[in-house]
């Protein structure tokens, strides 16, 4: 499609005969005599604009991109509505990868001649590449150019289809794919996208075909494996990959302890996370991966002995000085815990976790009132947040300060609207403040979306029973039989993931 640059409209333009001779020796791809020609019919008319863009139609042509560039700018300088020298300048950008001067370009071309298919096409392209995705795909549709099926092109439209969830129209541009030849580097990223659209088996069929003889492809074979929840032939796939002594091994350790997690497998999973940790000591990765699985397992000795371990190596670790609080926190080692957190909150940290750790040992170790001080510092220093307004709720229920609790529990609500902890921290306060109206609204809400809910239905009863509303106070204190279904855990987004792998 790039020869449909070559676009000029040859109206109102000088008769001269150089001009004349020059358009012709362009129509019949004799650029040198164009050149020629055009550049004297220049000199003879410096100020005619379409001269200027003729000759950078020309210029393009020779692959004289710089000089091109400057002869479409030079038309638009004298005629700033000539269509064509936006539409090729912007063009001959995007070939260029210019890629914020081409968006401009393309986009006042397409504003001065909307049906410019051409125009919209390469506008839609540039889009493509800036990975503004919706837009991209309108500006196409708008073309009704048809589109190219060259490999390159299709990954790029596979990626806008994913992104904007129009999984069937990704699936058939996919399936295109497949059916080329593929450089190893487009295979990776063909298998990456099958997995983003949750065609697992096709990505897995795919890597597979590749061979034994890629070590990328083994890689990426074992993390195909893993989204596929074929856990056991991830862990094989880790395990044959290295056999063959590859150039990554802490990933590939990773992956085994990730796969064997799946699995419920906890020795061979802590086994690999552990090796992983051990070739690779100054990753903090491999250490918080590992201490996830042992404080999982409720090992947390294990658990705190390796984050020690794993400071050693990275002292300047945020998130493992923040696993060794939580880990100290798991088992009441209190001093530890508090050691760690302040540690955090003194060196100025920027969020607001460390802060709630502090204020749960705090609220553990019978500290509430200087929980609440924490959080209230916290809260100047950092601003609005979700986390520090509830436990400072918490905290200020404990110390029997009501009104101000229902302050921060609303404050919190206000951040999360949708947490029914918030909304629960809420209605308790309420009602021990007699809001028996109010109350009854909050805890009905949260007791209507979860009938199993058995803390908000014994205070929503608690409510009714104190407002005189009996029949009411008898219904929400019936005993629900069935416990709620814990949610399944979603490990692959608790563990951290070694990177899928390009050739």
């Amino acid at each position: 499609m790039a020869g449909c640059c070559l676009f000029a409209h040859a109206q109102n333009v000088p008769q001269d005969e150089n001009f004349r001779q020059g358009l012709l020796a362009l129509k019949e791809s004799h650029f040198e005599e164009a050149l020629s020609k055009l550049t004297a019919a220049s000199s003879e008319h410096p100020k005619d604009a379409k001269v200027h863009n003729f000759l950078g139609i020309t210029l393009t042509s020779l692959g004289r991109n710089e000089q091109a560039i400057a002869e479409y700018k030079n038309a638009i300088h004298l005629d700033s509505t000539l269509q064509d020298a936006y539409r090729n300048l912007g063009f001959l950008e995007w070939t260029d990868h210019q890629l914020a001067a081409a968006s401009a370009d393309l986009k006042v071309a397409v504003e001065l001649s909307p049906t410019d298919s051409f125009a919209r096409h390469y506008l839609g392209r540039v889009y493509l590449e800036t990975q503004n995705y919706p837009e991209a795909l309108a500006e196409l549709n708008r073309s009704k150019t048809a589109l190219p099926a060259d490999p390159a092109f299709l990954l790029q439209i596979s990626a806008a289809y994913i992104s904007t969830r129009r999984p069937e129209e990704a699936k058939r541009s996919l399936s295109q794919l497949i059916s080329q030849p593929l450089t190893d580097q487009q295979a990776a990223r063909t298998a990456f996208l099958l997995l983003r659209n949750h065609e697992n088996d096709a990505a897995i069929d795919l890597l597979n075909k590749i061979g034994a003889a890629k070590p990328w492809a083994q890689f990426d074979l074992v993390i195909a494996y893993l989204f596929a929840h074929e856990y056991q032939n991830a862990s094989d796939s880790a395990g044959k990959y290295l056999d063959d002594s590859p150039p990554d091994p802490v990933a590939a350790w990773s992956l085994i302890g990730i796969a064997n997690a799946h699995m419920g497998r906890i020795d061979p999973s802590v086994d690999g996370f552990r090796k992983a940790a051990k070739l690779s000591p100054s990753n903090e990765e491999t250490w918080l991966n590992l201490t996830r699985e042992l404080m999982e397992a409720s090992r947390y000795p294990e658990a705190i002995a390796a984050v020690q371990e794993g400071l050693v190596a990275n002292p300047k670790s945020y998130a493992l000085h923040l696993r060794l609080g939580a880990a100290c926190l798991s088992i009441s080692r209190y001093l530890e815990a508090e050691a760690a957190f302040r540690e955090l909150v003194a060196a100025g940290d920027p969020l607001p976790t460390s802060y709630v750790g502090l204020a749960q040992v705090l609220l553990r170790t019978g500290r509430a009132e200087e929980a609440a001080s924490e959080l209230t510092s916290a809260q100047k220093k950092l601003g609005s947040s979700f986390l520090l307004s509830y436990f400072r709720g918490l905290a200020l229920v404990r110390v029997a300060k009501p009104a101000e609790a229902l302050a921060a529990f609303q404050e919190a609500l206000k951040e999360d609207p949708d947490s029914t902890e918030a909304q629960m921290g809420v209605g308790e306060t309420q009602l021990k403040l007699g809001k028996l109206t109010e109350a009854i609204v909050t805890l009905r809400k949260i007791a209507d979306s979860d009938s199993k809910d058995k803390q908000a239905r014994r205070l929503l009863s608690t409510a009714y029973r104190r407002a005189g509303d009996i029949p009411n106070a008898t219904k929400y204190a019936q005993p629900e039989t069935a416990d709620p279904t814990p949610p399944a855990k979603d490990l692959i987004g608790d563990f951290f993931m070694p990177e899928w792998q390009s050739p």
